[in-house]
């Protein structure tokens, strides 16, 4: 027998506030819907409760539809509100019938469409079919379906206007207010006009925390809601001078603001005789004083729709075009590293020394005009060139008379032998120097053509890292642009980037201003919180009149580091060399070079190691690349041999996972979950040939395991009692574990045989 489960009903619990904002919203939909009624166009049209109805988002068009209904139902025999009230219910009935399809419902297109027909089918009705009638009815339907999209477009944007709104944008959302502020003209109080009042309230306001664009766009929409009511155009070009001088003098603060629109609009307002001076200074007055008395979390919750949206970083066709441009500049490296290969290898062929014109030159230049040289070249020319061949022998192994070196019995015949001496000495070792040249030569080539591959790999891991790092997250950039301006900080640009890792970087300019306060912990948790990622404490710098903040996520690992070095020899001068730092990509890098043998030279030699490519990696380069590199710069720093090991370990402070790159490099030892293993390579250093590698390995760490790097030095006694002190080190300081290590490595050194020793140790801690 089946049992049926029961699924109890679930009550829901609904929150006084939460009930008491959506009575609220509801409302002022009611309130709007009224409102827009009242709007007029040209004293006798009412197309934008039309409007509201058609544009009103599905969960308030009820709302919406009584607010219209009441305003067009009140006072309708004197302003036809009968054929307006057939259009509402012509428009809600098809929104009604098509609300199931959300693709229809929620096109513009389709809602503009119907606000148009209803309006122009109930209008025709009423009006007579003459000239002046057909127009009036086009452009009241026109009117609404405009009316309508711009209301739709506002819905949607006011949505997401937490972080700002875009400028192309900012129309719509002023043309939407202009609609209240046409219906508030018609309500007088003592000849003062309220919707005057409250057009110069909106310019003001809209300059103040919208700036220029905002105070202009703000002007310019009101003063074609006046001329469209059809008042006076000196009147509605009041409004947009006010808008434009407001937006211009805003960063100046409230009163400087307001004192050139004051002014100007005054002295048109004593030239125009058509104008009220009384009622225009009144309107003007209670406009600015209700500006200036505006409360600042008042003036801080409007920004969010008159501030402009700040600008963002977008993956665009910059990004694709840099990409090409750099796999277009690699490919053109490598290939001229090929070409320089190729036409070296042609002109060797050609331009090779070649023994055989010593014996030539020795010939005309000791030998012309002996009387003898017919016999010595052609009757006896072998025996000749063993007598030369011997010469140039001893002049190879260093005699001082390479005369010498000849049989006695080409001394004997030979008329000539001094000068043959000094020609086979000459000429033979002009020969040696052009061979030790092109060796040179060949070296030098060897190294500009992997210096040239080497520049060839960094383009391309550019390119690489630019389509696969530079992600840019909008949506995380809004909320944290919404949480400054939750603080009253507006920011005028964001760029929330993510690697290849997911790791967020948030950077913020804002305009530096004397009301400006910045709480870095306050502006981390709040950015934190609406990101939903932990960030560190952000970085401000100053430049100009702006302020950039760059928030970085924060990591679960850190690193407590320690070094400790013994020099060879009493000069104070260490052949090692160690660099550490952490890259902007999350992770810390270590790096120990040891120089070939001690002192001053060695010095050089692992200082240039461990510089170079800890510059590199900075840079953002791979390591692969950087070592070729660094190998190509050890190869021709100078023409004695220059060697150096390079020893890296790279660790994720997000993941733990520990990355080990070696050339010639002593072993790594690693602790983990207390059991100590090393690491060891067999690649060669850099400097010694061309085509060397790293020695590569992955180890995954967590808090608490250990990393030492060491040098040679530190293994004359062997890698066991290392990792024997690891395994037995019981907590410490990591710069105490190095001075351990680097102190028992001296005393175990019982040869005659001194290095330098460097201890590198690094523990692995949980970011609090």
């Amino acid at each position: 027998m089946k049992e049926r489960a029961t699924i109890p009903l679930q009550k829901t619990e609904w929150k006084t506030a939460e009930v008491l904002t959506a009575i609220g919203y509801h409302f002022l939909f009611i309130l709007a819907g009224f409102a827009a009624t009242k709007a007029t166009v040209s004293g006798s049209l009412l197309p934008f409760g039309l409007s509201l109805a058609a544009s009103a988002p599905p969960g308030f068009l009820p709302s919406a539809a009584i607010g219209v209904f009441l305003g067009y139902f009140f006072f309708a025999f004197s302003s036809g509100g009968f054929r307006y009230i057939a259009a509402l219910l012509a428009i809600l009935t098809i929104r009604i019938l098509v609300g199931g399809y959300q693709k229809i419902a929620g096109s513009a297109a389709f809602l503009c469409l119907i606000c148009f027909l209803s309006s122009f089918f109930t209008a025709a009705v009423a009006f007579r079919a003459t000239p002046d009638g057909i127009v009036s009815v086009l452009t009241e339907s026109i009117l609404a379906a405009s009316g309508a999209y711009i209301l739709f477009r506002c819905f949607k944007l006011v949505r997401r206007a937490n972080a700002g709104i875009a400028t192309e944008e900012l129309s719509y959302l002023f043309f939407s207010v202009c609609i209240p502020v046409m219906t508030l003209c018609g309500v007088h109080i003592g000849g003062v006009s309220l919707g005057h009042i409250a057009a110069f309230l909106l310019i003001f306001t809209a300059a103040k925390y919208g700036g220029i664009v905002s105070g202009s766009l703000c002007g310019i929409a009101l003063s074609s809601a006046l001329l469209l009511r059809g008042e006076s155009a000196l009147s509605a070009f009041l409004y947009a001078l006010a808008g434009l001088l407001s937006g211009l003098f805003s960063p100046f603060g409230k009163y400087i603001q307001l004192l050139p629109a004051f002014l100007l609009t005054l002295c048109l307002l004593l030239r125009e005789e058509t104008l009220s001076l009384q009622a225009g200074i009144a309107e003007l007055t209670l406009g600015a004083a209700l500006f200036l008395l505006l409360p600042r979390q008042a003036g801080i919750a409007v920004s969010r729709l008159f501030s402009a949206f700040p600008k963002m970083a977008t993956l665009s066709g910059v990004k694709k075009s840099v990409g090409m441009r750099l796999d277009m500049a690699s490919a053109a490296l490598k290939d001229i590293s090929k070409t320089v290969e190729q036409v070296a290898c042609e002109l060797s062929k050609i331009n090779a020394p070649d023994f055989g014109t010593v014996i030539t030159r020795i010939e005309e230049d000791a030998c012309a005009g002996c009387k003898l040289r017919l016999h010595c070249w052609e009757s006896r020319k072998s025996e000749t060139v063993n007598a030369l061949l011997g010469m140039t022998n001893a002049v190879k192994q260093g005699a001082k008379a390479p005369e010498e070196g000849a049989p006695p019995e080409f001394k004997g015949r030979c008329l000539r032998l001094p000068q043959v001496a000094n020609a086979a000495y000459r000429h033979y070792s002009d020969y040696i120097s052009r061979i030790a040249a092109e060796s040179r030569i060949e070296e030098v080539r060897s190294v500009v053509s992997d210096q040239f591959d080497g520049i060839s790999m960094m383009l391309s891991e550019l390119s690489g890292d630019l389509e696969k790092d530079l992600k840019f997250d909008r949506v995380s950039a809004e909320k944290a642009v919404a949480a400054l301006k939750t603080l009253g900080i507006q920011t005028e640009e964001c760029n929330c980037r993510m690697d290849r890792c997911g790791r967020t970087s948030i950077e913020l300019k804002i305009k530096k201003e004397p009301q400006t306060v910045l709480n870095k912990l306050q502006i981390m948790k709040m950015v934190s919180v609406a990101c939903e990622r932990d960030f560190g404490i952000p970085a401000v710098t100053e430049a100009g009149d702006n302020i950039f903040l760059t928030l970085n996520e924060y990591p679960n690992i850190r690193i407590d580091i320690g070094v400790e070095q013994k020099c060879a020899s009493e000069s104070g001068m260490c052949g090692d060399a160690y660099q550490y730092f952490s890259d902007n990509r999350g992770h810390f890098i270590m790096i120990v070079s040891d120089g070939m043998g001690t002192g001053g030279r060695a010095a050089v030699d692992g200082a240039m190691a461990s510089g170079l490519m800890s510059r590199l990696l900075k840079a953002g380069f791979g390591y692969d690349c950087s070592l070729k590199i660094l190998n190509s710069a050890m190869l021709f720093k100078s023409t004695d041999e220059s060697l150096a090991t390079v020893d890296i370990v790279s660790v994720d402070l997000f993941t733990g996972k520990t990355e080990l790159y070696k050339a010639g490099a002593a072993p790594t030892f690693i602790r983990r979950s207390g059991r100590a293993g090393k690491a060891e390579s067999s690649s060669l250093p850099a400097g010694i040939l061309r085509d060397i590698r790293f020695d590569k390995a992955t180890v995954r760490c967590k808090a608490e395991d250990i990393i030492v790097l060491v040098s040679d030095g530190a293994m004359c006694d062997g890698a066991e009692w290392i990792k024997t002190e690891l395994e037995s080190w019981e907590g410490g300081s990591a710069q105490a574990l190095s001075e351990k290590l680097c102190e028992s490595a001296k005393r175990r050194r019982n040869d005659d045989h001194r290095d330098d020793i460097t201890v590198v140790a690094a523990i692995l801690k949980k970011s609090v």
